[in-house]
């Protein structure tokens, strides 16, 4: 899928309201080159320390054999100031198979 990069489209999901504090991980979803930010995700800090945030991150990961899947990560990075970095103690956890993306669907795994 090539990414909707119209500024209707991102205006529309910046200004979606995801339960519990999420917001649109926006910064990826426009420069990240990577396979998993290919569609929209949703991002929340669950836990913060004087030096460390953690965040848990859900998205939808589409493979190659056309199967996709939810999926929660949740990572720790320093608390710098600084946006991108190397990230660790990062877990990931399948929320469900799915061979669609639907927004709808990966906002329940918000809740």
């Amino acid at each position: 899928m090539a990414r909707n990069l119209k500024p209707e489209y991102i205006n529309k999901i910046r200004k979606l309201e995801a339960p519990n504090g999420y917001k649109f991980d926006i910064a990826n979803y426009l420069y990240n080159p990577a396979y998993g930010n290919e569609y929209p995700a949703f991002q929340k800090v669950i836990a913060e320390t004087e030096t460390e945030q953690t965040i848990r991150r859900v998205y939808y990961f589409k493979h190659y054999d056309g199967t996709g899947e939810y999926i929660a990560e949740t990572f720790t990075r320093k608390k710098n100031g600084e946006a991108w970095q190397v990230v660790g103690g990062r877990t990931e956890e399948k929320l469900e198979v799915a061979g669609r993306y639907n927004m709808k669907k990966l906002l329940t795994f918000c809740a």
